[in-house]
């Protein structure tokens, strides 16, 4: 049984089951992974996760991610940076705008930071449209922040503060 972090609208962030994760990514079209780089890069310290899911069904949807992210040196510089996969089946139902609005409540819930950021793709309509439907405002555009395919592509960011939903 998932432990249940937040639910509405029929959507649900759960902690992932044992091989969720891996099923997830066995499952994804891919469509906007990055490219494999073998040079050594540090992870994100304290990656966590969440699966998103069908609370009537229990149908695994996909999950959502965050990290921190830092913009000084105080704890106060410091913002999450949030990210959602979703498997092409839940896509169009809905589910990853709740999902984001899940994570954005359950991280100003539960955490003390006062920024949340996203970014995708410049050509990722829908996650765009998702991450504005969520509350997050369009900050600008980090050209050439991520390779695809071979090609350098510019990157939209998205922000949301504590002050920004009440």
């Amino acid at each position: 049984m998932r432990r249940l972090l937040a639910s509405g609208g029929g959507f649900g962030l759960a902690e992932p089951a044992e091989g969720e994760v891996e099923r997830l990514r066995a499952e994804s079209d891919g469509a906007f992974d990055v490219d494999p780089d073998p040079r050594p890069t540090s992870r994100p310290v304290d990656l966590d996760r969440a699966v998103v899911i069908d609370v009537a069904t229990g149908e695994l949807l996909g999950d959502v991610s965050w990290h921190l992210v830092s913009y000084g040196p105080t704890r106060a510089c410091s913002a999450w940076n949030m990210g959602i996969g979703l498997l092409p089946s839940a896509r169009g139902r809905g589910a990853g705008v709740a999902a984001l609005r899940l994570l954005v409540g359950h991280l100003f819930a539960t955490t003390d930071l006062d920024r949340l950021e996203a970014s995708t793709d410049v050509s990722n309509l829908p996650a765009q449209r998702a991450l504005a439907g969520a509350g997050l405002q369009r900050e600008g555009v980090a050209r050439g922040a991520q390779l695809r395919g071979g090609e350098r592509r510019d990157m939209v960011l998205y922000g949301v503060l504590r002050s920004d939903v009440g």
